[in-house]
């Protein structure tokens, strides 16, 4: 591994002044996976009419993108140690645009859905890659402000999607959601040349790492495995909500479908509001305080949701209690982030960055279907929603829990993983060499 000590005074330099050019190059990317995970929603009525196909098969679109995704995940992972950051990033991000010019240009369906297989392919290897040369490319005790940037970043991809794609279907026809892409994948790529040059996750002179290997000696590691298992409750919260309250706020509290839309934003709102405050807090006074206080306050505005939910309430009531649990989920995110990819060594990045992808993947079907199988014993839209939002809460209540028994730094981990740069605590290097 080229670490910052062995560049040349120049290049040390060019690499200080570029590290944050980096995550938002970084950012830029995951924010634009996110974004096409949801912007397509609103144009299938579009494709669907244009190609003449059933509801179902126009689900075709949406699948065609998340199962790729959901795949490759893994060997993502374990291809971050076999290829040089630089180029795997520009494979990505420009292979991700291939894809989007593919949807946007299909004359016939069976080749839109090879377009959208492609970002599949390309938007597995952005997100994976992505998390982990952004904890990789700044300093120990800045990662939690990088991973506060990165944390805000997704949840406004996916939040953003539905409304920039609903103004361009306003104006232009369906393939405009997917051309649109091309700008952002060019500005990534750009930025993406001017500032990962330098930057590496291993020593590409050693022999490969197996990537695998390395994803077994982290779910052994407990304080890894307690954290991944705190943020996959995280998503599948989030997930339950965003299935569950559609249908509170339409067929019970009889909210228009604009001011419904409205108050679906106040969690990414929260999220967003303490995602780099979070970050920022996190390298000043260490991780855990915060993934506490984060996973406290999810768990609090859950249990105020629940005395409002299942009957008719005002819009303030809800919104409030709405933006508290996307505080909590927000400031419990990132410094959680930032923990799972301080437990081993940089080496390690690629391969903690896909597990918690996966859990983040895993969650956001997971919630869904729990609810979904739930409500098929029940028939009462009010018990169903009571029961629901009991799930949710139980979720969070495991949330604290694993939160509560993570001790970073303090349990003996599998000889491939060295715990030495988690926020807040100084590591065996730092030690012998002050």
């Amino acid at each position: 591994m080229r670490t910052l000590q062995q560049l040349h005074p120049g290049e040390r330099e060019m690499y200080n002044e570029r590290r944050w050019l980096a995550v938002a190059a970084i950012g830029l990317s995951i924010f634009l996976s996110a974004l096409d995970g949801t912007i397509v929603a609103l144009a299938l009525p579009a494709i669907a009419h244009q190609f003449q196909l059933s509801d179902s098969l126009a689900s075709a679109v949406t699948l065609s993108y998340t199962i790729p995704l959901l795949i490759l995940i893994l060997p993502c992972g374990d291809l971050l140690n076999r290829v040089r950051t630089l180029p795997l990033f520009l494979i990505a991000v420009l292979g991700f645009g291939v894809g989007s010019s593919i949807c946007g240009l299909a004359m016939s369906f069976p080749l839109l859905l090879v377009g959208r297989a492609l970002q599949g392919c390309f938007g597995a290897l952005i997100a994976t890659q992505g998390i982990a040369v952004a904890a990789a490319v700044v300093a120990p005790h800045e990662r939690g402000r990088a991973m506060g940037i990165i944390g805000s970043l997704a949840p406004l991809g996916g939040v953003a999607g539905p409304g920039i794609g609903g103004l361009l279907l306003a104006h232009w026809n369906w393939s405009t959601v997917f051309l649109v892409n091309l700008p952002i994948c060019g500005l990534a790529a750009l930025l993406g040349l001017l500032s990962l040059r330098n930057v590496s996750l291993t020593d590409h002179q050693s022999p490969s790492v197996n990537g695998f290997r390395q994803m077994g000696a982290l779910l052994r590691f407990p304080p890894f495995r307690l954290g991944l298992l705190g943020f996959l409750c995280s998503v599948t919260i989030a997930g339950s909500l965003y299935y569950l309250f559609p249908f509170d706020l339409n067929n019970v509290q009889h909210f228009t479908p604009s001011t419904a839309g409205l108050l679906l934003l106040c969690m990414p709102l929260g999220m967003g509001m303490v995602g780099l405050l979070g970050g920022f807090l996190t390298d000043r006074y260490g991780a855990r305080p915060f993934t506490l206080a984060g996973s406290g306050l999810l768990l609090a505005g859950l249990i105020l949701l629940s005395l409002v939910l299942a009957r008719p309430t005002l819009v303030v009531d809800i919104a409030w209690r709405l933006l508290l649990v996307g505080l909590g989920m927000g400031l419990f995110n990132g410094p959680n982030q930032t923990l799972l990819m301080s437990a081993g060594t940089q080496e390690m990045m690629g391969a903690a960055s896909a597990l918690s992808n996966l859990s983040s993947r895993i969650g956001s079907v997971f919630g869904p279907l729990i609810i979904s199988v739930l409500w098929l014993f029940l028939s009462d839209p009010a018990l169903q929603m009571r029961m629901g939002i009991l799930v949710v809460t139980a979720l969070a209540v495991l949330n604290v829990g694993f939160v509560w028994f993570v001790r970073p730094g303090t349990q003996s981990a599998p000889a491939e993983v060295a715990p030495v740069l988690v926020p807040g605590e100084h590591s065996q290097i730092d030690k012998e060499t002050s």
